[in-house]
């Protein structure tokens, strides 16, 4: 059977576990100065996600099978779903009631954007992710300001990183398990060793829109 991309969170990345994730947002920025303390700065691209980090070790047919679907991908020509495999979800804890989460609306210089379907008394922490599909596309955030849903289970408008895109409107939003569309950037593969274990293995991803 052919492969399928981008790959599911369950076919591969759900797999590639390690004690730390250090998950930040790449800006694109030129900056420029002049010699009185004066900065100027200009975004030549979107900020995109991007994470290294170290995998733990895998018995050894699971390491073969992880470093064979890395191949697959064909270095950055093929993408893949990828989540924080240390995100436990919204800070509050609830994780429960919140499959019919969608947007309401988008504030106009697309830097907040309200939500609908929340459970009741649902709390927004600052830092809880969240990610939408539109199209062929997938936007990764963070919320930047918290909230509480009201009684009709709305959210007015909270702030979010990076600022969506055109393109959203009133699209299903996930909060649970949020994702983005990925590609492999670097990728050392599980090394085999005399005890049936695969380790060393690292990865770089990079977001792609």
């Amino acid at each position: 059977m052919a492969l399928s991309f981008p790959y599911a969170l369950d076919f591969l990345a759900n797999c590639m576990i390690g004690e730390r994730v250090p998950l930040r947002l790449q800006r694109n920025d030129e900056m420029s100065g002049s010699g009185d303390g004066r900065y100027w700065s200009a975004e030549l691209a979107r900020p995109l996600w991007t994470a290294s980090y170290s995998l733990y070790a895998k018995q050894e047919a699971h390491a073969r099978e992880m470093n064979a679907k890395v191949w697959g991908l064909d270095g950055m020509s093929k993408t893949m779903l990828w989540a924080d495999p240390n995100y436990r979800g919204p800070a509050s804890g609830v994780t429960t009631g919140l499959g019919g989460v969608s947007v309401s609306s988008v504030r106009a210089d697309r830097g907040a954007l309200s939500l609908t379907g929340l459970p009741v008394g649902f709390t927004v922490t600052a830092g809880d992710f969240l990610s939408i599909a539109f199209g062929t596309y997938v936007y990764f955030g963070a919320f930047v300001e918290g909230g509480t849903a009201g009684a009709g289970g709305d959210l007015g408008s909270r702030e979010v990183r990076p600022f969506l895109p055109m393109g959203i409107q009133t699209q299903a939003v996930e909060l649970v398990r949020p994702y983005f569309k990925a590609i492999v950037t670097e990728y050392q593969p599980f090394a085999s060793t005399r005890w049936h274990w695969g380790d060393s293995a690292s990865i770089s991803i990079l977001q792609r829109p």
